[in-house]
């Protein structure tokens, strides 16, 4: 009675923030909901079949793409369009109190609570880097808080973790029911040393494996993409479509029907099915501003960078970038100097955003040439008629995503 009265007062506090253009009402309603039930969580997983999602980069793409999935089987429950806090969690799992599965993103310093909270049957790891870190703790510590919380898990839960990232292989290579994937990522921007003793790690020459002295090494991946061909044991094997472009969308495509076949989703059905994603909450959607149409991305951190930048070297010439560094972006933007802008050269480039003269240093020194606006209007109005990339940090992207064509 107390959880159903939670659920109502919660709702009709979302009913009034998006009444008064306030907010999409997403977290006031889980607030208010965990304020009256703390528990609810846990209350509101039980009879689920809970997926966890959790990484630096590729959470809400990754969890929409395994919504989709297991929703060719039976009713499923997501919070795919990022909201990943204790509140945004809460609020997904009332959305459909019947459902089966619930496909949650969990940010990555919420997911021990996460696990206590819902007993999840699986748990996705994506990766772990560089975040905001005047906000967030560092990556070992991060890595850390994780293998701590994995080491509580039910033995019947599986875990999807990513043999290429050093961090993550380290916080889950003890675990009963660990699988491992790989899609050959090359190399990784923050694991110069081990992360079991400290010594520098051994990478081979391809950057596609590592090792250390002390015995800490790249385990052998039961799934494996190359290119667009996952392929799993029992020889399983499935082409992979992805309508999100880029190879971290393959990846992160591959993932999603991984864990679909978990949940008894053939490979071919969840391929099928995810092929058809095009844009998850504005990302790769399409934005006209003025003349021009633009092709929506997010970056928010060195990694991402590096994935959007390598995406966006096969779009269009022109190209806007948008940086601001507010308390969701993290107001520390050293990190620009982590970024290899090589991939702009040649290409019309565009800067704005509250952090566009940082950028604009950035670029001059790495011989980019640019041209600073005052706003995004105002580089529409230079562009014209013609199709151009706008990669946004975190807040300007969600600003700019609710223009995005549905």
């Amino acid at each position: 009675m107390r959880l159903s009265f939670a659920i109502t007062l919660g709702k009709f506090g979302g009913f009034l923030s998006r009444l008064t253009k306030r907010g999409s009402g997403v977290m006031v309603t889980g607030r208010i909901i965990l304020k009256i039930v703390p528990q609810a969580v846990s209350k509101l997983s039980q009879g689920k079949s809970v997926v966890l999602i959790s990484g630096t980069n590729g959470k809400s793409t990754t969890t929409a793409l395994i919504y989709k999935s297991l929703s060719t089987k039976k009713p499923t429950v997501s919070n795919y369009t990022g909201a990943n806090l204790f509140a945004g969690i809460a609020t997904a799992l009332i959305d459909n109190r019947k459902a089966e599965f619930a496909a949650l993103e969990v940010d990555e310093m919420v997911l021990p609570w996460a696990i206590q909270q819902t007993q999840p049957k699986v748990i996705v790891l994506l990766n772990l880097g560089r975040d905001q870190l005047d906000r967030l703790s560092e990556v070992r510590v991060v890595a850390a808080k994780w293998k701590s919380a994995l080491a509580t898990l039910s033995p019947a839960c599986k875990v999807l973790a990513d043999a290429d990232d050093p961090f993550v292989t380290w916080a889950a290579r003890d675990l009963v029911n660990v699988i491992w994937f790989t899609s050959g990522t090359s190399g990784h921007m923050d694991a110069s040393t081990c992360p079991e003793c400290g010594v520098v790690l051994k990478w081979s020459a391809d950057k596609s494996t590592y090792s250390c002295e002390c015995g800490f090494r790249k385990p052998s991946p039961e799934w494996i993409l190359r290119e667009n061909v996952l392929a799993g044991p029992n020889n399983q094997k499935v082409s992979i479509v992805s309508a999100i472009p880029g190879m971290a969308a393959l990846s992160n495509a591959a993932r999603a029907v991984i864990t679909g076949s978990f949940f008894g989703v053939s490979l071919v059905d969840s391929s099928e099915a995810i092929s058809k994603v095009s844009s998850v909450d504005g990302r790769f959607g399409q934005l006209t501003i003025g003349l021009t149409n633009f092709r929506l991305l997010l970056s928010k951190n060195p990694a991402s960078w590096r994935e959007t930048l390598a995406t966006s070297a096969s779009g269009p010439q022109s190209l806007l970038l948008v940086v601001n560094a507010q308390t969701q972006d993290g107001k520390d933007t050293s990190w620009l100097w982590d970024v290899d802008f090589s991939p702009l050269k040649g290409r019309t480039v565009f800067v704005t955003g509250d952090r566009r003269l940082d950028v604009s240093a950035r670029l001059t020194v790495a011989e980019i040439d640019h041209q600073i606006t005052d706003n995004e209007s105002s580089a529409a109005k230079i562009i014209g008629k013609n199709d151009a990339d706008l990669i946004a940090s975190y807040t300007a992207f969600h600003r700019l995503a609710k223009g995005v064509k549905r």
